[in-house]
């Protein structure tokens, strides 16, 4: 049997060059260690992917799966860091962890290196929060951004933002930090969500009000619109550089052509920063969004490898954990679809069976490996 490790570096590396895709990558590290290493070495970062589709499963599996809207397949890999721990995805291929013991960490889900953030006890609480650990934290958002040293973990330095507690509190905090930092005046609002446009952060409050965080100062400054006020939920997305602001219906509880399906309704803004206000979009183009339980991803369909990714849609994934609470192998009561939004029509998001969780459902997660 051929000794793959001891192809000629070169060789290898000709072969690297020409994989695009996470898929490839995972074929092509399996062969052996050094190939693997390869990559790693070279600290390759894929050109733009379809995001992932992490899958809820059994709180002691050891193994996660994956679904790959690019491939239509599902992907079983090893990632023990994440077991019995409740996640939220992100755009840049890492998930924040947390467990029953209170410890947070991030964890890249497919090379599986683990950072140490803060513990969850360092939160400014009034209670006793690891009862329900998993209740703890809203949404946890990765920003992340070239280090300026050599000395973090593949010179990337990392910005997590927490939304928590009861009333929505906002902290933040890096690897290193000996706790989390509330942003100031943060009691005076529920928040919602953080997006990072253009090197800044920007805050929704449960009022409507935009809000821009200056981390370093910790001061809020209060932009002067507000979106448009409905009762619907709010995710967000920023897009080539716009900040958008996805609405969805809230009272959605079942899959199109079941018996109590109410219409699944969205809303698209962009917002206009000269003008300060909200602009409706009626047409998203060639792109498509991935709306789900923690953040909003933004894929352009025109490139020829995502031809099977729609444009101008939406793809949804319920925030509600409860819905996830049962095994159904073909979602009929599950918050999830492609969302097309010049008819405003909803078609099913078949993605595979899935294991009840009780405080985790699937979540969206772009597959970067550094």
């Amino acid at each position: 049997m051929a000794d793959w490790s001891q192809l000629p570096h070169d060789i290898v590396e000709s072969i690297a060059v020409r994989l695009d895709a996470v898929e490839d990558f995972l074929a092509f590290s399996a062969v052996c260690r050094s190939w693997r290493s390869f990559y790693l070495i070279k600290q390759w970062i894929p050109g733009s992917q379809l995001p992932w589709l992490m899958l809820s499963d059994d709180e002691k599996a050891s193994k996660k799966c994956f679904f790959s809207l690019y491939r239509d397949k599902v992907y079983e890999t090893e990632l023990p860091e994440a077991s019995g721990r409740r996640c939220w995805g992100s755009s840049d291929g890492w998930l924040v962890t947390i467990g029953s013991d209170m410890e947070i960490h991030l964890v890249n889900a497919f090379s599986r290196v683990r950072v140490l953030l803060p513990s969850a006890t360092t939160f400014q609480i009034l209670f006793n929060a690891s009862a329900n650990w998993y209740e703890l934290i809203d949404k946890a958002i990765v920003i992340r951004k070239p280090s300026q040293s050599n000395d973090s973990v593949n010179e990337v330095e990392f910005l997590v933002m927490a939304i928590y507690g009861p009333f929505k509190q906002l902290a933040f905090a890096k690897p290193g930090y000996s706790s989390w930092i509330n942003v100031e005046e943060t009691f005076q609002h529920r928040f919602l969500d953080v997006a990072c446009v253009n090197d800044q952060i920007f805050a929704f409050s449960a009022s409507g009000n935009l809000l821009l965080v200056d981390v370093g100062s910790r001061v809020i400054e209060i932009m002067p619109s507000i979106p448009p006020k409905q009762r619907w939920a709010r995710e967000r997305v920023h897009l080539e550089g716009d900040l958008l602001m996805v609405y969805q219906n809230l009272y959605v509880e079942h899959m199109i052509n079941h018996p109590s399906v109410e219409p699944v309704q969205f809303q698209v803004f962009k917002f206009d920063f000269s003008d300060k206000e909200w602009i409706e979009l009626k047409d998203l183009g060639d792109r498509a969004l991935f709306v789900g339980d923690n953040i909003t991803i933004s894929i352009c369909t025109a490139d020829a490898k995502f031809v099977k990714c729609k444009g101008n849609s939406i793809y949804f994934i319920g925030s509600k954990v409860e819905n996830w609470w049962r095994f159904d192998e073909y979602l009929v009561d599950r918050d999830c679809g492609v969302y097309n939004v010049a008819e405003g029509t909803v078609e099913p998001f078949y993605f595979g069976a899935d294991y009840p969780s009780y405080y985790s459902c699937p979540l969206w997660l772009t597959p970067i490996l550094v």
